[in-house]
């Protein structure tokens, strides 16, 4: 029952609801956040868990599809965020992409691996293989130098500091 003015009404006035739905519908950015990691991960880990217990490799392959589109939803968001965090319902789109991807009805995550990824990476696979392979040789041969690098580095400080130690020893006389 509301008042406005001394009349009662049985209604609400009509901007009330507008303005809750408003309210209701912003999640923001720690809210869809939070969603979107435990709507995308919680619920298909467990899936992902018993179609590997089930041996179905029907289930799993549609499991490890996700989980490819959802790796770089991940990645893909953190750009995203600052570039349109300023459009309206941006958050509670991420929210519903995410469910979209992962709820059976929808099967949203093996329609865009099948349509995007898949050519993408079929296309790629080479060049994507032949950068894992040099990259792998570049880090080994860097990390070696490194380390390599702080040895040296270290020895010489070590020596400096035995030298400076001597030389600041009061000599004792007898």
């Amino acid at each position: 029952l509301v008042v406005i003015g001394h009349k009662p009404l049985n209604q609400p006035p009509a901007r009330a609801a507008p303005v809750f739905f408003t309210a209701g519908a912003m999640i923001g950015y720690y809210l869809s956040t939070v969603l979107c990691i435990a709507a995308g991960s919680v619920f298909p880990a467990y899936k992902s868990f018993k179609a590997l217990r089930t041996n179905d490799d029907e289930e799993t392959q549609k499991w490890l599809k996700y989980w490819v589109i959802y790796s770089i939803f991940l990645v893909a968001q953190y750009v995203a965020d600052y570039i349109l965090c300023w459009v309206p319902l941006y958050y509670e789109a991420k929210v519903g992409f995410t469910l979209w991807l992962q709820l059976p009805h929808f099967s949203g995550a093996s329609l865009v691996y099948s349509m995007f990824i898949e050519p993408f990476l079929n296309e790629k696979e080479e060049t994507i293989d032949f950068t894992i392979a040099n990259s792998a040789n570049i880090i080994k041969e860097h990390s070696t130098k490194v380390v390599s690098s702080i040895t040296e580095r270290a020895g010489s400080l070590s020596s400096e500091v035995i030298k400076r130690t001597n030389r600041a020893k009061p000599t004792q006389k007898d």
